[in-house]
């Protein structure tokens, strides 16, 4: 009987220690054999109704081939209650999602980012922590890539231009819902030179009446569009005057087609 008492307190003995090994590689390396899984900071929470932003320091380059489709907010330590989450980018546009969850110790939340973003300067959080005696709550955030790239600052040679990942965001703006109307996305001289840029629409379909490129020294260069962009579409590429030219904003004149799903976004895309 002694003898099965001790084998048994052995094996529990052994579990335990297995157990406690698998939680903290689980917590160390929640996303180990995902590539494609990018930490792009982290940030301590206090116990009250707290505001905070991971900047993400990395060069242009790095992100020239890196886009995201998703944002993986990960509590640990302590749960969560995000509130708010805005991502900014490079050239000044920003996104607002509102979360107002609980985030659990352990658990994520996932932000879909509706496409594929790149260039993202800073991300703001709006938070609370739930008081406890387990300690304060860190808050890391991932970001989940189109392709898999590892931790390294930066892959191998690129396709060549044309190639989908050579496309970059340069800003979006929603559309008025009724009517005609005009808007203008700033782009500036940080995000490079482009040969081309596109139009990407989500959320309702839109008529472009006039399209509009001012570059870096002044000049416009107006571009032939007059279509009807349904949603969810892109339009073909459109050649810049000079192949490779500094953007310094997009002018649109635009109209929503009557519809019962809500406002459209317009998105400027440029090719390097």
């Amino acid at each position: 009987m002694n003898k099965l008492m001790a084998a048994l307190l052995c094996a529990l003995t052994m579990l335990g220690s297995w157990t406690t090994s698998a939680s903290a590689q689980y917590r160390g390396e929640p996303y180990r054999g995902r590539p494609n899984m990018i930490l792009l900071g982290e940030q301590q929470v206090g116990f009250r109704v707290d505001r905070d932003a991971i900047n993400i320091a990395q060069s242009e380059d790095w992100y020239r081939s890196r886009a995201f489709r998703a944002l993986h907010f990960r509590a640990e330590r302590n749960d969560v209650h995000m509130m708010n989450i805005r991502v900014v980018y490079m050239n000044g546009y920003a996104e607002d999602f509102r979360a107002d969850r609980l985030i659990r110790d352990g658990q994520d939340l996932v932000i879909d980012l509706r496409g594929e973003r790149s260039f993202i300067r800073r991300i703001e959080m709006v938070y609370r922590a739930r008081a406890n005696f387990e300690g304060r709550a860190v808050i890391k955030v991932y970001g989940e890539a189109v392709r898999g790239y590892g931790p390294g600052p930066g892959p191998g040679p690129g396709p060549g231009p044309g190639a989908g990942r050579d496309w970059v965001e340069l800003g979006c703006q929603q559309v008025s819902l009724f009517g005609k109307d005009r808007d203008s996305i700033r782009v500036g001289r940080r995000e490079g030179r482009f040969k081309a840029i596109r139009l990407h629409v989500r959320g309702a379909d839109v008529e472009m009446l006039d399209l509009s490129v001012v570059y870096a020294n002044g000049q416009p260069d107006r571009l032939q569009v007059r279509s009807v962009i349904r949603q969810g579409e892109r339009t073909r590429p459109m050649d810049l005057a000079g192949w490779e030219r500094a953007i310094s904003q997009v002018d649109m004149t635009y109209r929503t087609i009557p519809n019962f799903r809500g406002m459209a976004t317009v998105c400027v895309e440029g090719l390097h």
